[in-house]
């Protein structure tokens, strides 16, 4: 992972505390904070309109369960989703096109709408390979994935 975030120039990542069975990328964590990256976690709205925003976290900072189990920061600044450079984003199943089924919420989906067209931030799938799917008929409101690592490595999707 390291390699790609140094490859892609990338200084504001974006992370995910994993949940049922998401892969579990806290020892990344520590590798990026230690190279001196800034790292952010999602933080979900506590009301229904499905919303998502990022905000600092540092090895020290606070966390509390959101209404969905998952860890969050507590009392952190948020940070503009346009000024990160790569999001590392959990997953259900992804197609080669880099079509990415979610829990089914669509908070990535909501928080990337203004983003859709543009090549930053990095929206990077982080998965298993057994996750890859058949081609699933894209949403209008669907953000794609610029790629996705597992444990072959880094893949982008065809076009």
């Amino acid at each position: 992972m390291l390699q790609l975030v140094k490859s892609r120039g990338a200084v504001r990542i974006a992370c995910y505390w994993s949940f049922n069975g998401e892969p579990d990328i806290t020892p990344v964590f520590r590798q990026l904070m230690s190279n001196g990256y800034e790292l952010a976690l999602p933080v979900i709205s506590g009301n229904n309109d499905h919303l998502m925003s990022f905000h600092a976290w540092q090895a020290d900072t606070r966390l509390g369960k959101n209404r969905y189990g998952i860890f969050e920061p507590l009392e952190t600044a948020s940070i503009p989703v346009s000024s990160l450079d790569m999001i590392l984003m959990p997953l259900v199943g992804y197609d080669r096109f880099g079509n990415r089924l979610g829990m089914g919420a669509g908070y990535y989906d909501r928080c990337l709408e203004n983003l859709r067209d543009r090549v930053k931030p990095l929206r990077t799938g982080i998965a298993y390979s057994l996750q890859e799917i058949s081609p699933v008929d894209k949403n209008s409101w669907d953000i794609s994935l610029h790629g996705v690592v597992n444990e072959h490595g880094w893949f982008t999707f065809v076009s």
